[in-house]
């Protein structure tokens, strides 16, 4: 997420410079579908202006921000860093209509994408706080059932291993997953290639590791410890 932070809050800030009243209407995204009719009702130098300072200060505030939220907790920091910009496109929309004196029509627009805006925020934030919250394990007769977002069910007789371990292994990239903050979810591809599932709050030591016929399942809660979840199926897979 640190990587992330930053290349964003640097494209932010770099559009801050590169773009011009001159190069407006091959750079500016909107303005370079205009017809030479419509260009001429936006005061083009004075919202360069104003689009210009936004991104500075997008740019800037949102490395800031991301710092201060990582400093207390990283989850907040993972939805400060998608959450913040998204907003903030909803103000300079709103902001720049200021600057341009044509139809009624294109105030509208500028309402329905703002609309659209707060719509993928609100389905951003409810994605977040559904997944980072913690997984749950739940045994039954005849399955290990992990609850929440990328679930799944494993049959007691697929088991062949368990154990605790330290460390997560090296994760290369994510196939069908969520991560961010202190929470990975679904299935990620190891630096060997191999995939494996996780369904874990990294603050969380030891990782239960449950080997399966299919799967290599990573599992850890703040809100019941892997030693303790480890003992359970101890019990349960000698029935």
């Amino acid at each position: 997420m640190l990587t992330a932070a930053i290349v964003l809050s640097l494209t932010f800030i770099l559009l801050g410079f590169i773009v011009t009243p001159g190069n407006a209407k091959y750079l500016l995204s909107g303005y370079n579908l205009m017809s030479e009719a419509d260009r001429a009702k936006i005061d083009i130098v004075s919202y360069v202006k104003f689009f210009n300072r936004f991104h500075l200060w997008l740019g800037i505030s949102l490395c800031a921000g991301f710092f201060a939220f990582n400093f207390f907790n990283s989850n907040w920091a993972a939805v400060f860093l998608v959450l913040y910009p998204l907003l903030a496109y909803v103000f300079m929309v709103a902001r720049g209509n200021r600057y341009y004196s044509g139809t009624s029509g294109q105030r509208v627009a500028t309402y329905v994408i703002m609309a659209i805006l707060l719509v993928i925020a609100m389905a951003i934030g409810g994605l977040f706080f559904v997944s980072m919250r913690n997984s749950q394990l739940f045994l039954t007769d005849k399955t290990l059932d992990i609850k929440g977002i990328y679930g799944m069910k494993v049959a007691r007789e697929d088991i062949y291993d368990f154990r605790l371990v330290r460390d997560l292994p090296d994760i290369a990239r994510k196939s069908n997953g969520f991560a961010a903050g202190e929470f990975s979810k679904g299935t990620f591809i190891t630096e060997d290639g191999l995939p494996v599932k996780l369904f874990v709050n990294k603050k969380s030591h030891p990782f239960l590791v449950i080997r399966t016929k299919k799967d290599e399942i990573y599992f850890s809660s703040d809100e019941v410890s892997s030693a303790e979840l480890y003992n359970q199926i101890k019990v349960w897979k000698s029935r």
